[in-house]
C-alpha cells in the first residue's frame, strides 16, 4: 500500500506536462459453481493499473484482489515497472513483456481481459506470464541487440498461495538480429535457464527473407511475398546445433507469406520435440484460432514437447466483395513410438454482403483428432447482420456441431446447437442472448440421449467515456477457451456476474 500511496503523490504533484493513466476493473459474481463444494458462492474481483509517465520515464504498478471467503482471499501488488525510453534505447526495472524470435525460446505476455479461475483454488485472476527483471534493448542502424534477466511466474497457480511461491528460476541472455540487406534480417538468440534445480542453455538462429522486390523485377509488381525460419535447440551444444534427431529437444518453425491482387497466401510448417519450457516459451501453435464459440472450445491445445505438422491458409476477394477463406491443419505426435496420432482439420468461410444493409457469414468446419482421443467433428455456422439504421446493429448467430467419439470399443456421439442474438445501439449500447444445447454424455452426466440446455443474458453498456458496465445472468458452459494462441479452462457459473471497467 505504501508503494500505492507514493504513486499517488507523485501523480498529485507532478506537472503539467505529466501523463498519469489509472484503469480499473471490479467483477461481482453471485450464483453458484456446479461441482464445486460450497457450489454457492459470493465473489469480487478487483484489478487496478496505474501508470504516470513523464518524458522519456514512465513507471507503472497493477494489484488484484479478490473476496470469495475464508482462505480464498488475496490482495497482492502483482507489477511494478520503471522504464525509460530515449531514441533507439530501452530499459525497464521490474516486471516487462518480450519476445525472443518467434517465441521459441522465450515469450513473455497477459492476455488482456481474461480473468481466469483455477478449479482447486477456485481464486479469480489475470492470467499474466511476465518477467520480473531488467530488459534492455538498443536499436542500431543495421541491428537490434536485446539484454534480458529476469524471473518467469507459474500462471497454472493463483496469487498469494501460502508457503507457494510463484516465481522460481531465471531466464538471461538476449538476441542480436542484424539487417546485412535491405531485404534481409537474420538474427542469433541465446537464453539460460536456471529452472527448477536444473540448468541449462537455449539457442537459436532466425532469418527473414522479403522476395517483393525481386518479383517486381519478373514483373509481379504489387505482389509481397516473405519467408521466415527459426530453429532452436535446448541444451546446446555446437556438435549437434543443426541435427535434425527427434531425440534432441529442438524446434523447427517455417512462414512462407504472399498477397497479390485479390489473393493471399500463408504456410507455416513446425517440428518441436522437448520444446515444452514450461511458463516460459509459447511456440507458434499452427492451429487457427476460431471465433466461433463451438470452434473455440474444441481448439487443439499444442504440445510443443512432441509435434510437428503444417497449416496452409488460402483467401480470394471476389470483385462483388464476397471473399473466400479456407484452412487445412495438420498436427501430428509419437506417442512410444507408436504409430503418429494425427489431427486434420479442414476450415471454410464464406463473407457475402447481400446488401448495403446486410453481411452474411458462412461456416464450414470438418476435423479428425486421434490425438488424446478419438474425435470426428462436423460443424456449420451463419452469422447474419443487419444495419437497421444509422444507429442499430442487428447480429443472429447460429452453430452446430456433429461428433462422433470413441473411447476404444465405446461410443459416445454428441450434437452441440449455440444460438444468439445480439443488438447494438451506437454509442455503447447492446444486449444479447445466448441458448446452448448439448447432448454430451460426458458432460451432462446423463446417458447418450441425455441433453442439457444454457441460457445466457448480456447486456454491455459505456456510462460515458473511459467507463463500461457488462452484466451477464444465465448458465455458462465449463470447457475449453483460447485466445492469442493459449487455451484455459472456464469453469461453470450460473448467477450473476457484473464487470465495470473505468479508464482516467
Amino acid at each position: 500500500m505504501r508503494l500505492i500511496h507514493l504513486a499517488a503523490l507523485a501523480v498529485l504533484a507532478a506537472p503539467v506536462q505529466a501523463q498519469p493513466r489509472l484503469s480499473t476493473s471490479t467483477e461481482v459474481q453471485v450464483g453458484s459453481q456446479p461441482g464445486s463444494r460450497p457450489a454457492e458462492q459470493r465473489a469480487v474481483y478487483h484489478q487496478f493499473n496505474l501508470d504516470y509517465a513523464l518524458e522519456g520515464l514512465q513507471f507503472g504498478v497493477r494489484g488484484e484482489a479478490f473476496a470469495g471467503g475464508g482462505d480464498r482471499n488475496y490482495g497482492q501488488l502483482l507489477q511494478r515497472s520503471a522504464s525509460y525510453r530515449r531514441g533507439p534505447l530501452r530499459a525497464t526495472a521490474g516486471h516487462f513483456y518480450t519476445i525472443v524470435g518467434s517465441g521459441l525460446l522465450a515469450h513473455a505476455f497477459e492476455l488482456p481481459g481474461v480473468i481466469a479461475q483455477d478449479r482447486g483454488f477456485r481464486r479469480r485472476y489475470q492470467i499474466v506470464r511476465d518477467l520480473d527483471g531488467l530488459y534492455l534493448r538498443y536499436r542500431f542502424d543495421k541491428a537490434d541487440v536485446l539484454l534480458l534477466r529476469g524471473a518467469p511466474v507459474d500462471t497454472s497457480l493463483p496469487p498469494r498461495i501460502e508457503n507457494v511461491d510463484r516465481r522460481q528460476g531465471a531466464i538471461q541472455g538476449g538476441s542480436l538480429q542484424l539487417k546485412p540487406h535491405p531485404h534481409l534480417d537474420a538474427g542469433f538468440s541465446a537464453l539460460h535457464y536456471e529452472i527448477g534445480g536444473q540448468e541449462e542453455t537455449g539457442a537459436a538462429l532466425n532469418a527473414r527473407l522479403r522476395l517483393a522486390p525481386l518479383l517486381a523485377g519478373l514483373g509481379l509488381a504489387g505482389t509481397y511475398a516473405d519467408v521466415y525460419g527459426e530453429y532452436a535447440q535446448r541444451d546446446v551444444a555446437p556438435s549437434r546445433f543443426f541435427s535434425l534427431d527427434r531425440d534432441l529437444g529442438r524446434a523447427l518453425y517455417l512462414a512462407a507469406t504472399m498477397t497479390g491482387g485479390a489473393w493471399g497466401l500463408s504456410l507455416e510448417y513446425k517440428d518441436y520435440a522437448d520444446f515444452a519450457l514450461s511458463q516460459i516459451n509459447n511456440p507458434p501453435t499452427l492451429i487457427r484460432e476460431h471465433q466461433a464459440y463451438l470452434l473455440n472450445r474444441n481448439t487443439h491445445d499444442l504440445l510443443a514437447d512432441d509435434e510437428r505438422g503444417y497449416q496452409a491458409e488460402l483467401s480470394y476477394s471476389l470483385p462483388s466483395g464476397q471473399t473466400l477463406t479456407t484452412n487445412v491443419t495438420r498436427a501430428s505426435r509419437r506417442a512410444l513410438g507408436a504409430d503418429d496420432q494425427d489431427l486434420r482439420e479442414f476450415f471454410l468461410q464464406l463473407d457475402a454482403p447481400l446488401s448495403e444493409h446486410i453481411d452474411v457469414q458462412f461456416l464450414a468446419d470438418f476435423s479428425s483428432n486421434q490425438i488424446l482421443k478419438d474425435e470426428k467433428s462436423r460443424f456449420l455456422g451463419v452469422l447474419w447482420t443487419w444495419y437497421l439504421a444509422s444507429l442499430y446493429t442487428l447480429e443472429l448467430d447460429a452453430q452446430w456441431q456433429d461428433v462422433d467419439r470413441r473411447f476404444g470399443a465405446l461410443e459416445l456421439p454428441y450434437r452441440n446447437l449455440y444460438l444468439s442474438a445480439e443488438v447494438h445501439r451506437a454509442p455503447g449500447l447492446s444486449a444479447a442472448v445466448q441458448v446452448q444445447r448439448s447432448t454430451d454424455a460426458l458432460e451432462t452426466g446423463a446417458d447418450p440421449s441425455g441433453t442439457t440446455w444454457w441460457w445466457g443474458f448480456n447486456i454491455g453498456a459505456e456510462i460515458r467515456a473511459g467507463h463500461s458496465l457488462n452484466l451477464f445472468a444465465g448458465q455458462r458452459r465449463e470447457g475449453l477457451a483460447c485466445t492469442a494462441g493459449t487455451c484455459y479452462e472456464v469453469l461453470g457459473f450460473e448467477g450473476v456476474e457484473a464487470r465495470l471497467s473505468s479508464r482516467f
